[in-house]
Parts: structure tokens; sequence; C-alpha cells
């Protein structure tokens, strides 16, 4: 299940970062939805990397 939500989430960050260099590229990196979504894309990085030190202690 954890192995599960750490590959949903990793394809959610790609798709993410993709979309963020477009609109960075198209609107300029201090647009508010720039920064709203790279906010969003911190959390999800942030949630990646416990998922992924909870999956190192139960190995």
């Amino acid at each position: 299940m954890i192995l599960k939500s750490a590959l949903d989430l990793r394809k959610s960050i790609n798709r993410d970062r993709q979309r963020l260099y477009r609109l960075e590229k198209n609107m300029g990196i201090s647009n508010p939805n720039v920064i709203q979504l790279s906010q969003e894309l911190d959390k999800k990085i942030f949630n990646m990397q416990q998922l992924m030190e909870e999956i190192r202690r139960t190995l």
C-alpha cells in the first residue's frame, strides 16, 4: 500500500514539474499561479521524502 502511494505520488510530482516548467516559461517566475504550483510541488516532494523514509524503516 505504501509503495503504491509512493509510485502514484511520484507520477504526480513528475506531472507537476513539467507543468511548472511550462507555466514558468510562459508566465514568469513571479506569477501567482507559478508560485502556487511551486508550493504545492514542494509539499508533494516533502510527502514523498516522508514516504521513502517510512519504506526504509520497514525494510
